[in-house]
């Protein structure tokens, strides 16, 4: 859970494997100058994929009658580089992958939806904002602009930013949107917090580390108090392994 940016690339049916290495190359060179200019953290080497990656794998699902299967779609081949935008941002993986048109199950072939050179990823960045504002839109919009660079090389790059900045570039809406965010993580995680203290469990999240969380958890509480309750007590029902925020 937490304020991330969704994204896709995608090449033309046409298009080759020497055209998708030739791209991510010059996407990795534009992203090494973007990275060193913003004094972004690190930019790995270009690399070939691992199909048995899940970072790279695509993933479709299945109807058969009245029951839904889920299948993972490994690459075929392909390039990828990370990038590292800074502290308590995740990494973002860039790049083309070749997926098949077509896989197997149950004794049937059926179209997965994602045939052809692509990626699809995400980066949360909401956890840059525990080490400031500036980290926090420093992070999310080199993020961005990474994005850009490939829509500047003629790849179609779809961008669902949660945080509200794409496509205007509000800082402003970014930042209210993050604040939002914390809060409601805040309680959130407080609340489970409070109820795993009763029987044990042992619940994370970053935002404990939040130099106000005791602040953003109470103006998260007076916000979203009602479907926090309910979000907490259908998790005591139905709980899981580990609750990370």
């Amino acid at each position: 859970m937490g304020l991330t940016i969704h994204y896709k690339l995608r090449l033309p049916a046409a298009a080759d494997a020497a055209a998708a290495k030739k791209l991510v190359h010059a996407a990795r060179r534009r992203a090494g100058a973007l990275v060193k200019r913003r004094q972004l953290r690190e930019i790995q080497a270009v690399r070939a994929v691992d199909p048995d990656d899940p970072r790279c794998s695509g993933f479709v699902l299945e109807k058969r009658g009245d029951e839904t299967f889920g299948h993972t779609v490994h690459p075929e081949a392909g390039w990828m580089y990370r990038v590292f935008p800074g502290e308590g941002c995740e990494s973002a993986e860039f790049g083309l992958c070749l997926y098949p048109a077509t896989i197997r199950s149950g004794g049937r072939r059926f179209r997965t939806g994602c045939g052809g050179w692509g990626y699809a990823g995400f980066c949360k960045t909401q956890y840059a904002s525990l080490h400031g504002a500036a980290n926090f839109l420093r992070c999310h919009k080199a993020v961005i602009d990474l994005l850009v660079i490939w829509k500047r090389l003629g790849v179609t790059v779809t961008i669902q930013d949660e945080g509200g900045y794409w496509p205007d570039r509000n800082e402003q809406k970014l930042l209210a949107e993050v604040g939002d965010m914390n809060r409601l993580v805040a309680a959130l995680g407080g609340a489970l917090k409070d109820a795993g203290d009763d029987d044990g469990t042992t619940v994370k999240s970053p935002i404990f580390q939040h130099g106000q969380f005791e602040l953003l958890e109470a103006e998260g509480l007076s916000r979203h108090g009602s479907s926090i309750g309910a979000a907490v007590d259908s998790l005591i029902r139905h709980p899981r392994p580990d609750n990370h925020g």
